[in-house]
């Protein structure tokens, strides 16, 4: 995308022009599920219930043999082990019990090139999660550490195209002229295969009679809200769902300066618009982005130069003696 064709507005000269409210009102309503979450400590709720049970059963002995054997000594540390390990494994489990959900929604605007009395706009949504979890357990840890060593951040940053378009005939109005993401299209939600080069196009009625963007797949590719009656498994297994709208409170402008906090050269996003609403053609238009698995390629070479290459990861069990290692390659990359 040429720079010259779109070039980004100062938010506060925009909201003097049109206020804050189109902003508000154009943000995307998104559905998104309460079981999205991150990997829960199975193994920690297994080995809690099965000391619980046995503890149950040595004091139940302890009891009806009392007169037989009975040490108070012997009774009283195992009693004391065998609740100190269950505390131990209901923090783990409480600790493991993490909810993915929205954050807030930063946002940008461009403004395109002027074309046969028109001028477009592109409102550039970023929905905003407090992370993602990849369904393979072991790389979920691994992408962990990618993310703690080299983003600095564990949010996970989605985008959302909305294309706009002013007309001499309505100055003060912009007419929506429709949507640009990455469509998940029907995929598995736990599905461990994403393809990130799905962008499609929609026209604004689409969104018409509470059409809403619902969080596809783990990766947090959206879909639309009545695909989700063609795919019965998804809407029902990953129910309920949260309709998250935007306010004054959590839709913020996203600065060039806060960019450069948050390390956004490091991700693999490209935040200028991708489509050129203003050629005959553009509802077309595609686009692919040279760096949209450069995350995943990273860790993928990481297993592959630290883990032996016949040895299949599936649980932290897997890999629990190379975290050391993965931390250090990954800092190293940093440096």
């Amino acid at each position: 995308m040429s720079v010259s064709e779109w070039k980004k507005v100062d938010f506060q000269r925009f909201v003097n022009e049109y206020g804050k409210d189109l902003a508000i009102k154009n943000a995307p309503v998104i559905l998104y599920s309460k079981k999205d979450k991150e990997h829960e400590a199975y193994n920690s709720l297994i080995a809690f219930f099965f000391i619980a049970g046995a503890l149950l059963i040595y004091i139940a002995l302890s009891y009806f043999l009392v007169t037989i054997f009975f040490s108070l000594v012997l009774f009283v540390i195992i009693l004391i082990i065998a609740v100190i390990a269950d505390v131990l494994l209901i923090i783990n489990i409480i600790k493991s019990n993490v909810f993915i959900k929205l954050l807030e929604c930063w946002v940008e605007i461009y403004k395109g090139i002027p074309e046969k009395g028109s001028d477009y706009y592109c409102f550039i949504y970023y929905p905003i999660f407090t992370g993602k979890s990849h369904p393979n357990e072991a790389k979920n840890v691994i992408f962990k550490l990618f993310q703690e060593q080299i983003i600095k951040s564990k949010i996970d940053i989605t985008q959302i195209e909305i294309y706009l378009k002013k007309t001499l005939q309505a100055q003060n109005s912009l007419e929506k002229v429709g949507f640009f993401f990455q469509y998940a299209e029907g995929r598995p939600f736990k599905g461990e295969n994403i393809n990130r080069n799905t962008w499609n196009y929609f026209p604004p009625e689409k969104s018409d009679n509470e059409n809403f963007l619902a969080v596809g797949n783990w990766d947090h590719q959206y879909e639309w809200r009545y695909d989700l009656d063609f795919d019965f498994d998804k809407l029902h297994e990953y129910a309920p769902w949260v309709i998250q709208r935007w306010d004054e409170a959590n839709l913020k402008p996203l600065t060039e300066e806060y960019k450069e906090k948050i390390n956004w050269n490091l991700r693999n996003i490209e935040s200028s618009p991708k489509l050129k609403p203003w050629q005959a053609n553009f509802k077309s238009q595609t686009y692919e982005n040279p760096k949209a698995y450069e995350d995943l390629e990273i860790v993928e070479e990481a297993i592959t130069k630290l883990i032996r290459h016949d040895k299949i990861i599936e649980k932290i069990k897997d890999i629990k003696d190379d975290l050391v290692m993965f931390k250090t390659y990954f800092r190293n990359l940093s440096s």
